[in-house]
């Protein structure tokens, strides 16, 4: 079992330790039938694409796309949820040069308003040390998740629950809806084995990527054929990888 596309992957743009160039060169390396290449969005102030960015990259990986004809390249993010509404940090260059959205929640971003501070971000830092707000921020949370996919064309979610807790029944329920994949992300707890077999009673697709922020890493499933197997999912409901 291996993974065939890599959709989630970092790169010096954002805080990987390699270039797009590196990054594909070492797809090529290890076999991977595509890449796709999603750096942090832009709200995070540290590991965030800066918006003229995005044209160069857009540049570099059609320059690879027409180097090589034996791995396909994407471009992609991966957006913050900045706020409780269900916003994330996209904007024109994000929509005009990437092939495709991806999303998922991250310490240190900007929050969308002065008021999602308050009411999003402050909860959930402070539902992890202080259990009694826990299930206010889940309830929260898993609405943000479904006004996201309501408000925006994303293709993925990334590690769904991990650093924001949800219920995964209802955001499974809407992601089937959406055609919204999930994410298995051996670098993250979330989607555990549990948390699978809950979203499974609909149809949902997965994606098991590697979250790659060095090419040592990319294509790394890491304990997640053990998951796969726990869990019980049919490889036809993961999307990128084959046997």
């Amino acid at each position: 079992m291996k993974i065939v596309h890599d959709m989630h992957t970092h790169t010096t743009y954002s805080h990987g330790k390699n270039t797009i160039a590196e990054m594909v060169e070492q797809g090529r390396k290890i076999g991977l039938k595509a890449i796709t290449i999603s750096d942090h969005g832009r709200s995070h102030p540290l590991f965030g694409v800066k918006k003229e960015n995005f044209a160069k990259m857009r540049a570099e990986i059609d320059a690879l796309n027409q180097k090589y004809d034996d791995i396909d390249i994407y471009l992609s993010v991966e957006s913050n949820i900045t706020g409780a509404d269900g916003s994330i940090d996209i904007g024109d260059e994000e929509k005009k040069h990437c092939d495709w959205i991806s999303a998922g929640y991250h310490y240190g971003y900007i929050p969308a308003s002065i008021k999602d501070i308050f009411v999003f971000a402050i909860p959930n830092y402070a539902a992890r040390v202080l259990p009694f707000l826990r299930k206010r921020v889940v309830g929260m949370n898993t609405r943000t998740y479904i006004k996201m996919m309501e408000r925006y064309k994303i293709k993925l979610i990334t590690h769904p629950g991990d650093k924001m807790p949800i219920n995964i029944e209802p955001v499974a329920k809407a992601a089937a809806k959406h055609g919204v994949i999930l994410e298995i992300n051996p670098r993250h707890d979330h989607l555990n084995v549990d948390e699978i077999k809950v979203a499974m009673k609909y149809p949902v697709d997965f994606a098991i990527n590697s979250d790659a922020h060095s090419t040592a890493a990319l294509g790394d499933m890491k304990s997640t054929p053990q998951t796969i197997k726990a869990a019980g999912i049919p490889i036809s409901r993961i999307i990128n990888i084959a046997e």
